[in-house]
């Protein structure tokens, strides 16, 4: 059984409370994710989970049209705080390279399942205390346990795409400028940026999770407007089943970075 895609979105209000406190910020996520996991496993509500099959293959049926020329081959795709989301299941299966990020070992381990075969399919390796990696057989399936908001130079400049199921519309404003450096970091010159987020019918931007998102939110300057430019607004992407909610969907894309001499 699939489960949470975008767990995390429920604890985001508790992480930004503990950092009011100056707590430090890899365990209070861990912890809270865990909990929510934890509920999850347990019969608690899903929150914005989205299993569907056939909206993963919406997503990356419009990262392949906007992708450009280069999408006829294998695309090296990064999911950020992926859970066990079916997306990167699925774009493996279609042929292409999947790297996710997540810091609770029994969501990658959720994943990990969706993939079939056995768990001796998968190897770890700890580079760093805070970090665990496990790599597929196949050689094309590499999941990072840990914050996503370290800095990780051996992934920089690797990636064609990324996608973003969520993310970005879950996390408080001041939480927002690191997870978006992170990902111009991770992200090749003229890659693609697939961001889905919510639109509410009241356009409240103070309430969340999961906070009312539109185009000019994304491409603040203190978000994604520095290092990408706004390629497309998809509109409503699927139907949710959250009263008052649309999934909508953008294309962003990345500039290119300054030669320094």
């Amino acid at each position: 059984m699939v489960l949470l895609a975008n767990y995390y979105l429920f604890a985001i209000q508790l992480v930004a409370t503990l950092l009011l406190l100056n707590t430090k910020l890899v365990q209070p996520f861990a912890m809270t994710w865990k909990d929510t996991w934890r509920d999850i496993q347990s019969g608690g509500p899903k929150r914005w989970k989205v299993d569907d099959l056939e909206a993963k293959k919406i997503a990356l049926a419009h990262i392949v049209e906007h992708h450009g020329s280069s999408s006829d081959g294998p695309m090296r795709i990064l999911c950020p705080l992926a859970g066990d989301d079916p997306f990167v299941h699925y774009a493996w299966s279609q042929g292409h390279d999947v790297t996710a990020i997540d810091i609770v070992p029994d969501a990658l381990k959720a994943l990990r399942s969706l993939f079939g075969g056995d768990m001796g399919d998968w190897t770890s390796e700890s580079k760093k205390k805070s970090e665990l990696i496990w790599k597929h057989k196949s050689g094309r399936a590499t999941f990072f346990e840990g914050d996503m908001l370290m800095k990780r130079p051996e992934l920089l400049q690797s990636f064609d795409v990324i996608y973003d199921k969520d993310s970005f519309g879950a996390l408080h404003l001041d939480m927002r400028p690191k997870f978006c450096e992170r990902l111009s970091e991770f992200i090749k010159n003229d890659g693609t940026l697939y961001v889905e987020v919510k639109n509410k019918e009241s356009g409240d931007k103070e309430s969340g999770p999961p906070f009312h998102v539109e185009k000019h939110d994304l491409m603040e300057s203190t978000s994604f407007g520095v290092s990408f430019e706004h390629v497309a607004s998809l509109g409503e992407v699927y139907p949710l089943t959250i009263p008052g909610m649309k999934q909508t969907g953008h294309i962003l894309r990345r500039v290119l970075r300054r030669s320094i001499l």
